[in-house]
């Protein structure tokens, strides 16, 4: 059995392991604690396998252990940001020109930084609606919320990150 549950882990890190990376690192921006946090998710899905029920799928449940793992970090430690040296790498940069990496780099790093200063209940909402293209019903399920209760948090998050977009000089006022 356990042999069964090792293999089944290591599905799911093939599977899931860059996104879960990816969703934690833009809730805490510290990509080492989120590297680690996900080893620490796929330890707690091995660990709690019998107490996955499949009511949801695997994708929806690791989220939902990621989610809860990162609020506790943040809620343990002080907040220090910094924008990490090295940026999610992008295929086919050697052909843009190095004023548009730059500019670019820039840019995604001032987003990251105003979806950064959306409170935690938010700003979860939106990374994964935007970042990780889940649709509210899956949210719901990740969240253990009602749709409407997610609608209203993604109609509000997006009020709030437009509003800090705005004050950041990336949008122009209406």
């Amino acid at each position: 059995m356990e042999d069964r549950n090792w293999q089944k882990v290591d599905e799911w890190m093939k599977l899931y392991g860059d996104r879960l990376i990816r969703v934690i690192y833009l809730l805490i921006n510290n990509y080492h604690v989120a590297e680690e946090i996900t080893q620490e998710v796929f330890v707690k899905a091995y660990s709690n396998m019998g107490s996955f029920r499949g009511d949801s799928s695997p994708y929806t449940w690791l989220y939902r252990v990621a989610l809860n793992l990162s609020k506790n970090h943040l809620s343990r430690k002080s907040r220090i940001w910094f924008i990490p040296f090295k940026n999610v790498e992008r295929e086919n940069r050697i052909t843009e020109p190095l004023e548009d990496i730059v500019i670019s780099l820039d840019i995604n790093g001032r987003v990251r930084g105003c979806i950064l200063k959306l409170p935690l209940i938010y700003r979860e909402v939106i990374i994964l609606y935007y970042f990780e293209d889940l649709k509210v019903s899956e949210i719901a399920q990740v969240l253990e919320q009602p749709e409407g209760t997610v609608k209203s948090k993604l109609f509000r998050g997006r009020e709030l990150l437009e509003d800090i977009i705005r004050k950041e000089g990336l949008a122009d006022g209406r």
